[in-house]
């Protein structure tokens, strides 16, 4: 039997719900047209390639031992050429991702 407040949630997404999430984080992205969306190949994993001011983000949606991370690979050029870049991931919370329409509710099989 299933223990009462525990549920389980899968990861998903699309085009038009990652970008509402990016622009939560990213206010000045680009439009949607422009951007690239990629669902990775028998797996959860999502990305969304885009610019936003001067910065090109490669957005990437994973789940790592149950938490959703939000994975920054950014780059940029400076006045003289030079490209700078790095990476960053920070933890979504569950409640953001519901409301974004990204989690699904999955049955918990208990034998």
């Amino acid at each position: 039997m299933d223990e009462p407040g525990k549920k389980a949630y899968r990861l998903t997404a699309n085009k038009t719900r990652f970008y509402k999430l990016a622009k939560w984080w990213f206010p000045d992205i680009c439009p949607m047209r422009q951007t690239s969306f990629v669902k990775y190949p028998r797996s959860r994993d999502y990305a969304l390639d885009f610019r936003s001011g001067t910065y090109y983000h490669h957005l990437f949606l994973s789940v790592c031992c149950g938490s959703p991370l939000l994975g920054d690979q950014w780059h940029t050029y400076t006045e003289d050429g030079k490209k700078e870049s790095g990476w960053e991931t920070v933890p979504l919370k569950l409640e953001q991702l519901h409301e974004l329409g990204m989690l699904e509710e999955v049955q918990i099989c208990t034998k």
